[in-house]
């Protein structure tokens, strides 16, 4: 065992001794000080007890997962619905108040974009390269001069782009944006474990291979802060992800919903078509709501149809909810809800006795939370239908589906649609694209509606690029 002047140091290094973790160790001697520094500060962040309570729970023991039993299809509030004009000025008063804070998840980077930084600093916009971190704070700003106030804005990041997306926001004046009101943190993270010895992995010398706790860390950190937004007057938490820029901020719509049904838990959900589309599903298991993997549906349910053609376990989940922050993190004695942790199985490259290993099968074990799982545990819950035209075209891959190009032609589609209702006439081509490309900043209008009267004010070119801002 390695001797160290620091108290706490060798303390630590006794726990990790003792946990049988000390191949941590093996490269110190090679390392400089500042190597040194940064492993010994990287080991007390670490919480050993926590690690070997997961290892007892997920992996010692003979107990797999509970099996989904006899999911339903939910009921939903559909887009038809009357009272979901009436709900929108319910949501409007909340803001009003202040009652409403919104979150949201921004850990990824964008390699598979093949953009370097955070995933919200990729340039979405078609003319003025603006990205999606302008097309957010922009709508929150429209929405803050709607409602005569300030709204909360936390974004969470990862360890992994953290530092980059507080520069971002530095370098761009945080848009327009207060930024006192803006918080800007990491999720945790947990060390990733070597399947087979539950050893704690390298991703090289002397460095702790570390994995964020999923998007169940945003109700962590809402968990971690609910003293802080309580002294800021906020009952509620609108949450989102940044890969989305048809994502609404704080939908009023939503957020009144949320309140006039009394739910703990509200979520978005478009109508899948494909019974095969790769996201998750809301179901009814017993009395309550949960959200299960499209592979987790058996291969009847998945294909199950609705009399008028439809799929049954259609509400595919967008990943946009409206949390009550009592509901995840009470002023009770019993303290915050906990969540369930998962086991994630990937083969993963990782620095070991002196050299790199390149894995051919799965030799690592994460540990990871996912937000839905809070559903189940809610005494009310609500899923709302969206338009997926509307509000649902995200970038995640560099091409094909879900990627730039296909986001890109979505908001095409929907700025033409506005331009269209307020009586300009544009051309379209066999797909149903403009043939002129638009681009309309949030700062000019959220719907038709609202640039219906913005158009009082602004001129369209009568030919070439549309760019309103």
């Amino acid at each position: 065992m390695i001797q160290l002047e620091d108290p706490a140091d060798q303390a630590m290094v006794a726990k990790i001794h003792e946990a049988d973790q000390d191949h941590l160790f093996d490269d110190w001697d090679q390392l400089d000080s500042a190597a040194r520094h940064s492993l010994l500060k990287d080991l007390h962040h670490i919480d050993l007890s926590f690690i070997q309570q997961l290892i007892r729970d997920h992996l010692d023991s003979s107990a797999s997962e509970a099996p989904i039993a006899a999911p339903t299809p939910p009921d939903w509030i559909p887009l038809a619905d009357p009272g979901r004009a009436t709900a929108r000025q319910r949501g409007l008063e909340a803001l009003q108040r202040g009652e409403v804070a919104v979150l949201m998840v921004a850990g990824g980077v964008g390699t598979r974009l093949g953009h370097p930084g955070p995933k919200g600093s990729f340039p979405i916009l078609p003319i003025s390269g603006g990205t999606l971190f302008q097309i957010f704070s922009e709508s929150l700003l429209r929405l803050q001069k709607m409602v005569g106030r300030s709204i909360h804005w936390i974004i969470m990041t990862s360890p992994t782009n953290h530092a980059e997306t507080l520069q971002y926001f530095r370098q761009h004046d945080y848009h327009g944006l207060t930024p006192s009101e803006v918080t800007i943190v990491p999720q945790e993270q947990l060390p990733v474990l070597d399947s087979r010895r539950c050893k704690i992995l390298r991703s090289g010398p002397g460095q702790v291979m570390f994995s964020p706790d999923g998007h169940g860390g945003s109700i962590r950190l809402l968990q971690r802060t609910a003293a802080d937004l309580r002294q800021r007057g906020i009952h509620h938490i609108y949450t989102h992800q940044v890969d989305n820029p048809l994502a609404r901020m704080a939908d009023p719509e939503l957020i009144g919903l949320h309140i006039e049904q009394d739910s703990r838990f509200t979520s978005k959900a478009v109508a899948k078509t494909d019974p095969d589309e790769k996201v998750g599903v809301f179901c009814s298991v017993g009395d309550h709501l949960r959200v299960i993997e499209y592979s987790e549906l058996g291969e009847e349910d998945r294909h199950l149809k609705n009399p008028d053609g439809s799929l049954s376990f259609r509400a595919g989940n967008i990943a946009t909810h409206v949390i009550e922050l009592d509901f995840i993190a009470p002023e009770t004695a019993s303290g915050p809800l906990q969540l369930p942790f998962h086991v994630a199985r990937k083969a993963i490259r990782h620095w070991h006795g002196g050299e790199w290993h390149e894995p051919t099968s799965a030799n690592s074990i994460r540990f990871e939370t996912f937000i839905f799982d809070v559903l189940p545990l809610a005494n009310r819950g609500l899923v709302v239908e969206a338009d997926r035209d509307l509000e649902f075209a995200p970038v995640k891959n560099g091409e094909g589906s879900d990627s730039p190009a296909t986001s890109r032609s979505a908001l095409q589609k929907l700025w033409a649609s506005w331009l269209v209702q307020c009586g300009i006439e544009l051309e379209f081509d066999p797909s149903l694209q403009p043939l002129r490309t638009i681009e309309i900043s949030p700062l000019v209008a959220g719907d038709a509606t609202e640039l219906k009267k913005a158009l009082e004010k602004l001129e369209i070119p009568p030919e070439g690029p549309i760019l309103l801002r």
